[in-house]
């Protein structure tokens, strides 16, 4: 699998969890987990984190990034979780998600009452196959310490096409990655085109089913209107990047596209539009009023005018009017 074919799946991934709904995400942490939220449990969703490794053969620095951060708030407590998604199998995956996870605890470290201990509080990880895997159901490290102590570390895998479609109803984020059902199939050597036809057919058929688990999930209330959209949206993408180069699969490919409410993203793209052109003009507003405060500040210390302009950027005209 290419590079590129792999930040097509990461990068939607990431989407996809940022763009959804809040109870959408309790759904997917309470089947990953498992645990037990409420939907109306309070989400925030953290950016991907930069992190700076060296590479061990070469000396040179790198960048990598860290898939998604989720913390839920429930009666009064904070609870992290790090979701990883991964594509093939990496037997130096679990030692990523061990580094992530201790680079999270590290910012929110703190010291015992009676100043003797350090503390960091771990996030719950998780490791999401998006496609077929031998990576058995946990990941692990061995963590040894002085005097023959030792401390394990699991990581959960879990892998999305083990599951019937049926089975992801309550993790309906995940479903749009059961289109790969069928990728690794056509990318065989010498895979002709009666066989494309019959691939194309197979993944036809599970669009047709992730659509109704989609909608039952909705009436379920695991997900929103705007989520089925979206997520309909993000299949019509890897879709098309993945199989629209076959001519076998351009009618499925238009026919997914016509199944997303287009005018429903379109409204939640004005409104976040809207949204952050009130923050951008509530940010100018502020600056320009501490700039303002600024140049009346150093008017009253008897400076310059012509030193006030250059300061501040202010015309003569505001300065003398302030």
């Amino acid at each position: 699998m290419s590079r590129k074919a792999g930040k097509l799946f990461d990068n939607n991934f990431k989407f996809i969890i940022a763009k959804a709904s809040s109870p959408a995400v309790v759904h997917l942490i309470n089947g990953l987990f498992p645990r037990n939220y409420p939907p109306n449990t309070i989400v925030e969703v953290r950016k991907p984190r930069e992190l700076i490794k060296e590479n061990p053969e070469s000396g040179n620095l790198g960048e990598i990034f860290t898939d998604m951060v989720v913390i839920l708030s429930s009666d009064g407590k904070k609870d992290t979780y790090l979701i990883e998604a991964q594509i093939k199998d990496d037997s130096e995956m679990v030692l990523r998600v061990f580094n992530y996870s201790v680079q999270i605890a590290l910012e929110n470290k703190s010291i015992s009452a009676d100043g003797s201990r350090l503390l960091i509080d771990m996030p719950a990880p998780a490791v999401v196959y998006l496609e077929t895997s031998n990576t058995k159901d946990f990941l692990t490290i061995e963590v040894k310490f002085p005097g023959d102590k030792s401390v394990t570390y699991n990581v959960p895998a879990f892998k999305v096409l083990e599951h019937k479609v049926s089975e992801l109803e309550h993790m309906a984020l995940l479903l749009p990655f059961y289109i790969l059902r069928i990728r690794k199939e056509l990318e065989k050597q010498g895979t002709d085109s009666e066989k494309r036809k019959e691939l194309a057919k197979e993944l036809s058929g599970y669009v047709a089913e992730i659509c109704e688990v989609l909608q039952r999930s909705k009436e379920n209330s695991y997900i929103t209107d705007v989520d089925v959209a979206m997520l309909q949206e993000r299949m019509s993408n890897m879709h098309s990047r993945l199989y629209g180069g076959y001519k076998e699969f351009r009618e499925d490919n238009m026919t997914i596209e016509q199944m997303y409410n287009k005018s429903v993203l379109k409204k939640i793209d004005d409104a976040e539009a809207r949204a952050e052109a009130r923050a951008e003009a509530k940010a100018e507003l502020k600056a320009e009023k501490r700039i303002s405060q600024v140049a009346k500040a150093m008017k009253t210390a008897g400076e310059a005018i012509d030193k006030i302009m250059n300061y501040t950027g202010l015309s003569r005209r505001k300065i003398a009017a302030l």
